[in-house]
């Protein structure tokens, strides 16, 4: 049902609320995922001493924890059941021509990046011309920090309303409120530096463009036409990222590291000492001096002193050892608590055999398969969204939609062939057999047409006796004619 626009500048001021409660920890997870650390645990005496020279340093594994996970999701494809056992469903040709032209094979990468750093990722469907002929849907990946999804009581899938808010380069602050049947826009004055003007002053939102008819325009899809994608989504709490267990962690080992460079710099070279070594004497105080030149050591330089007397050695250098055992501990923590095979956090992997590296990604295989159960839905979501744009009801509003993801398996040439040849003996069809090899649906059609001909081509060159080269007799001739009918 249309809604007032007071009612819809409610709406919109309460979704805005929620989405400016959700800025600190959107920067918090985001700094850390790109290196941004403050050094938590160091004392106050550390910070006055050693602040400014580890000001900008980190040690980074937050980053790793989040990309373990997202590079492994990646949908090929979407398919749309009918209901028939006896007629599966292939993967959709429509589907996959709107995601090509959606750019969606590298941007919904983005997305499960952004879901696992930010806690939620948000999708727009929209119409890529509107005054076309023949609409085409374009899905964009839109970022947390401007987007907000509302859901109805008591449901955690029916979307109720949607807010994208950004600023403009023009002085403006903008916000767009999709609802299930309108979208309205809106335009307040911001600050230069970004911040939003008090309503007080600005009058709040104001509706955006000259023309009425473009301030608020119907919906046609009857749905909120923006999908948002969870990160380890939960019953009544808010999702959360995948690095967000980890940063005490990350703030500990950064603590090690600190500490390992300063006892570096400071205990790690010996220190020398002397003694029976006769000093010059000031000859006006009578007072030793210290003499800098005497004991500035290199490499094509020697202690001498010319009393027989006269010893020299050095002081033991600090041992860093423990501080390196305590820097492998805190990362063995950080691999558990992620599930994050501990090979990520290593620099260099020798001797180890297929099978122990298939056991050690065990539990990154099981996170990354739970992830594409959820992230499935909505993608799912996303597509049936497109095709409401094409005004395809049949397949936009068909509830046996899936998301067919590659393989979240790392697995070696030799593995992957034993696997698919022991699959075929249970005869598992050919396609299937392509799908699990990690083809997509656009190679699996290219293959097949390929095969096709092969077949046709053995098929004619048995007509004609094995002639291998049949538009020519393999021998630069006549073109050997084609078979007859029978």
């Amino acid at each position: 049902m249309p809604v007032t626009a007071q009612e819809a500048l409610r709406i919109t001021t309460v979704l805005e609320q929620e989405l400016d409660k959700r800025q600190k920890p959107i920067k918090l997870w985001n700094d850390y995922y790109g290196g941004k650390h403050n050094l938590g645990f160091a004392s106050p005496r550390f910070q006055a001493a050693f602040g400014g020279l580890f000001e900008t340093f980190a040690d980074n594994w937050t980053e790793i924890v989040c990309d373990a996970a997202a590079e492994r999701l990646t949908p090929t494809g979407f398919r749309f059941g009918t209901g028939d056992d006896k007629d599966p469903p292939e993967a959709d040709k429509d589907a996959q021509r709107i995601w090509q032209a959606s750019s969606m094979d590298a941007w919904a990468k983005v997305a499960h990046t952004e879901a696992m750093v930010k806690a939620r990722a948000f999708v727009l469907v929209w119409v890529e011309n509107p005054d076309a002929d023949q609409p085409e849907p374009e899905i964009t990946v839109e970022d947390a920090t401007q987007c907000v999804v509302a859901y109805e009581p008591g449901s955690r899938r029916r979307r109720k309303a949607a807010l994208k808010r950004w600023d403009g380069e023009d002085g403006y602050a903008y916000a767009t409120l999709y609802l299930p049947d309108q979208i309205w826009k809106w335009r307040r004055r911001a600050l230069a530096s970004g911040l939003i003007l008090p309503a007080s002053l600005t009058a709040g939102w104001q509706p955006r463009g000259d023309d009425p008819d473009q301030q608020v325009i119907d919906n046609p899809l009857g749905r909120v036409c923006m999908v948002e994608l969870r990160n380890r989504p939960r019953l009544v709490d808010d999702p959360t990222p995948e690095h967000a267990g980890v940063i005490p962690l990350q703030n500990a080992l950064n603590k090690l590291i600190a500490d390992l460079m300063t006892a570096s710099e400071a205990g790690a070279f010996p220190a020398r000492w002397g003694t029976g070594i006769d000093l010059p004497k000031d000859p006006l105080t009578g007072q030793e001096m210290d003499d800098p030149g005497l004991w500035r050591l290199a490499v094509n330089k020697m202690l001498r002193a010319s009393n027989p007397a006269a010893k020299f050695g050095n002081f033991a250098a600090a041992d860093l050892s423990n501080f390196v055992a305590g820097i492998e501990l805190l990362t063995g923590h950080i691999a558990a608590l992620s599930r994050t095979p501990a090979t990520y956090f290593m620099g260099k992997i020798e001797n180890v055999a297929a099978d122990t590296m298939t056991a050690a990604e065990t539990a990154l295989v099981s996170k990354s398969r739970d992830k594409t159960t959820f992230l499935g839905e909505d993608w799912e979501e996303v597509m049936r969204l497109a095709f409401l744009v094409k005004d395809d009801r049949k397949r936009g509003m068909n509830p046996l939609a899936e998301t067919i993801w590659a393989n979240v398996a790392y697995r070696s040439e030799a593995q992957m062939m034993d696997a698919l040849t022991k699959k075929k003996t249970l005869g598992v069809p050919w396609r299937q057999l392509m799908e699990d090899a990690g083809y997509t649906p656009t190679q699996i059609d290219r293959m097949e047409v390929m095969l096709q001909q092969d077949a046709d081509r053995a098929a004619r060159a048995l007509a004609f006796g094995g002639v291998d080269d049949i538009t020519g007799g393999g021998t630069g001739g006549d073109p050997v004619p084609e078979p007859a009918a029978a």
